[in-house]
């Protein structure tokens, strides 16, 4: 599998070295080829520039992503988190479920803005695909599609100019609260496990985590 991941990916030339290898790690995570990913990847790339930012590496950028659940998008968020560097895990992905495919790009150190927004027509061609017509639709997963057809879509939105993929509006100015880390923990004195210090509750004088506690049932 890695060896057609790296096959595939270096196929794709205009793309810094860095950025082939942040793909490449991309298509190893998300685990198939489509054209999900990939529009989400290049309008990453795409918010970062527009920002004048690198990629995230610590907590400093926010993406907040407008997908919802269950209408195919979540390949493209996970293209957006790689190219970005926000994910899930460092707190610095969001999701606000609208069904739509655009995000914001928040950098909480200028207080700066944009939205990335794929354009219909994009989307349209992407849907009207084989790879969605004759075997998504019918319940076919993407491992099983023959592979010339997820390499075709996985390809095809690095050959194009990215106004054709995405709009791009600001930057613009947000009002972005500091965040503050929790690194203080407690024991559970119900089931002893580990507790955020932010998380925990106190029930009858003793520290409890919220499955413990009575009152947050």
């Amino acid at each position: 599998m890695f060896e057609e991941h790296r096959e595939i990916v270096n196929t794709i030339h205009n793309l810094s070295e860095d950025e082939r290898e942040i793909l490449y790690s991309a298509l190893n995570i998300h685990g198939h080829a489509c054209g999900g990913m990939p529009m989400g990847f290049v309008a990453g790339m795409a918010a970062l520039e527009a920002l004048g930012i690198e990629r995230e590496r610590n907590m400093d950028t926010v993406a907040v992503v407008e997908v919802g659940n269950g209408h195919a998008a979540g390949c493209f968020v996970d293209g957006v988190q790689f190219a970005t560097g926000c994910t899930f895990g460092k707190g610095v992905m969001k999701k606000e479920p609208k069904g739509k495919w655009s995000f914001r790009l928040i950098d909480r150190k200028k207080g700066k803005a944009v939205k990335v927004t794929l354009r219909p027509e994009i989307l349209a061609k992407a849907f009207a695909a084989p790879f969605i017509t004759e075997y998504r639709c019918k319940g076919v997963n993407p491992t099983d599609i023959p592979a010339e057809l997820g390499r075709a879509g996985f390809t095809r939105p690095f050959g194009l100019a990215p106004e054709q993929v995405f709009r791009v509006e600001g930057p613009f100015d947000v009002e972005v609260p500091k965040a503050t880390p929790c690194f203080a923990t407690i024991i559970c004195s119900a089931c002893g496990d580990t507790v955020a210090e932010s998380y925990a509750r106190l029930e009858d004088g003793r520290p409890v985590c919220s499955d413990c506690c009575h009152y947050a049932r």
